[in-house]
Parts: structure tokens; C-alpha cells; sequence
């Protein structure tokens, strides 16, 4: 394809697609959530609540991951106990305060009516109570001072938001997938002399990349078998299957790139090996940023297990071995000469 085309229409497609990209996480982010609201009323005379309790439900429409928006403002001397059950009868939320505005952690939720329970808590004993039923921490039940006689008209707000961060992660993946794509088409027009899209290699060199391919695949394999052996063997490495098989994907890319370069197959004879040097720059230093911001937000590992994240800290690792490996074979072709 003429390079002009070629970085014409990758440019659009780019353009086009962190637009969709980036539409689709505002939209994420605006979308509207089921909730529900209601007025709690309760009047407390010498420390005994009436109501003692409150009910009301919420109905989840389908099965997904959730977490639980919450929130109330009551006015000091009584505590308010927030609990959710499943159509079984399972605690599935519970929380305390005199006032919040939270959200829960992500949790699991069938599809059904989920039974919402307000508890009043007017004095030390029904608050140690309710923490005791609920499975909570009973630290600081000691510490709150109730207003022995009164009346509280509170409103209470729940929300169920669907748990973002899968949705977010899967339109991350799938146009950053496409960007790159993108991007290597750009890379590929703008690294070539002459007006040829396409690498061009002499025999010698398809010869070379044949080989390349060949140790590049077969260290996959050695790779993927050595994760299982010490998977089998109870020694897990990695947080999840796709972090242990991008990996496995860079040490192959990482003995391919290495393998062409010192053999003299790795540039095409139509390259511009000093703009080539330069994206290849550009890619590694990037990758060297993100992984040290991973380094100190702490997400390369997970119990001491490495994450997907940790792939940014790989492809750095072998961009640096492409730049030693250049660097020695500069020097070795200089003494040849």
C-alpha cells in the first residue's frame, strides 16, 4: 500500500477510535443507577426506639457484580444500622453510622428482591448487639453518646451501581489493543524509504526471521511449560492465566528480536533505521514510566503473585536487551571492519 494511504487512514482510524474509546467510558461514567429513596421516622423515649426497626426492598434486575451506594444525614444522638438481604435471606451488606456517604466493596448479587432492614440503635447494649449479629468490629461501641429522648426524620438514599471496573478494563483492552495496531501501521509507513508500506527482506534475511520465529515459538512453549510444572507444583507466580501468558508472549517476541538483530535479518532493506531507532525509543521509554509508576503504586504484584500490570515492567525489560543487543552487534560488526 502507498505510505501516504497508509498514514492517511491509520491517522483517521486512530482519531476514530479513542473518540469511541472515550465516549464509551463518559457514558460509563454518567449512566444512571437504580436507587431508592424513603424517609426513616422514628421517636426515642428514655433510650427505646419506636420504631425499632424499618423495612423496605430493592430489586436487582440481573446477575452481575454490584456495589452498594449509600447514603443518609441524621443529626447526632442515634445510630442507624443499614442491612441488606438476599431473596434467601442472606446478609449480603451491613453497615453503621449517624451519617455516611459511602459505597461498598464489589460483591456478587443475583438477580431478585433484596430485603433492606433499617435498625434504630439508641443505646451501647442494641448497638454491641446489632455489630455481634452482623459479624463487625466492636471497636469504639463504648464511644458514642446517645441522646436519651427525641424524634429523627431522616432520609435515606441506596443506589446499586454495577462494578465499573471489568467494563472499564475490557474497553481499555480492546481499543488500546486497536490503537496499537493503529499505531504500528503508522510506525511502518513512516520508518520506510520510498513510498512502500511493506518490509522488504533478501533471502538471507527471511531465511534468519524463519529461524527467529522458530526460537521465539519454541521458548513460548518452554515458558508456558515451565508455568505449569511450577503451577502443578504449588509454586504460583503469576495473579491470573493472562498475566503468565503475556509474559510467556514477550520472552518469545524478546529471543526473536534479539535472534534477527545480531544475525542481520531483524531491519528490512527499505527501513530508516534511524527513525526506527527513535520509535523504538519512544515505546521503551513509555513502558519504562508506566512500570516504574506500577512499581510505586504497587500493582506489579498482588500477595507476591505478578499482575497484568507487571507487563509494562516486561516489555521494558525487553526493550533495554534490544538496545544492549544493538549495541554489542555495532561494536562486533565495528571490529569486523
Amino acid at each position: 500500500m502507498n505510505k501516504k494511504v497508509t498514514i492517511w487512514v491509520c491517522s483517521i482510524l486512530l482519531v476514530l477510535l479513542l473518540a469511541i474509546g472515550i465516549g464509551l467510558l463518559v457514558a460509563a461514567e454518567h449512566r444512571e443507577v437504580p436507587s431508592i429513596r424513603f424517609m426513616g421516622n422514628v421517636t426515642v423515649e428514655d433510650g427505646v426506639p419506636n420504631p425499632a426497626k424499618e423495612y423496605t426492598e430493592f430489586v436487582v434486575e440481573k446477575d452481575g457484580k454490584y456495589c452498594w451506594s449509600y447514603q443518609w444525614k441524621g443529626e447526632p444522638g442515634i445510630i442507624t444500622g443499614m442491612s441488606i438481604f438476599s431473596p434467601e435471606g442472606e446478609a449480603v451488606f451491613s453497615c453503621t453510622a449517624d451519617w455516611c456517604y459511602a459505597q461498598s466493596v464489589e460483591m456478587e448479587l443475583k438477580k431478585g428482591t433484596y430485603d433492606v432492614e433499617i435498625t434504630y440503635i439508641t443505646n451501647t447494649e442494641a448497638f454491641r448487639l446489632f455489630l455481634e449479629e452482623h459479624g463487625m468490629n466492636e471497636a469504639g461501641a463504648d464511644d458514642y453518646e446517645y441522646a436519651a429522648n427525641g424524634t429523627w426524620n431522616t432520609e435515606y438514599k441506596i443506589a446499586l451501581e454495577q462494578y465499573m471496573l471489568d467494563y472499564v478494563l475490557k474497553i481499555s483492552f480492546i481499543f488500546g489493543a486497536a490503537i496499537g495496531l493503529t499505531v504500528v501501521g503508522i510506525v511502518l509507513a513512516i520508518t520506510k524509504n520510498g513510498n512502500k508500506t511493506k518490509c522488504e527482506y533478501d533471502e538471507r534475511q527471511e531465511l534468519v526471521r524463519g529461524r527467529g520465529f522458530k526460537y521465539g515459538f519454541f521458548s513460548m512453549l518452554i515458558g508456558n511449560g515451565i508455568f505449569i510444572m511450577l503451577k502443578v507444583l504449588g509454586v504460583t507466580l503469576f495473579d491470573n492465566i493472562e498475566a503468565a501468558m503475556m509474559i510467556s508472549i514477550i520472552i518469545g517476541v524478546c529471543i526473536f528480536a534479539s535472534y534477527c538483530i545480531w544475525n542481520d535479518g531483524y531491519f528490512a532493506l527499505n527501513e530508516n533505521r534511524r527513525k526506527l531507532y527513535i520509535v523504538l525509543g519512544v515505546i521503551g521509554g513509555i513502558n519504562i514510566i508506566v512500570s516504574i509508576g506500577n512499581i510505586v503504586h504497587g500493582s506489579i504484584l498482588e500477595e507476591g503473585r505478578l499482575t497484568l500490570q507487571s507487563g509494562n515492567l516486561f516489555v521494558a525489560i525487553v526493550f533495554i536487551v534490544i538496545f544492549i543487543v544493538l549495541l554489542l552487534k555495532q561494536i562486533k560488526d565495528g571490529k569486523e571492519d
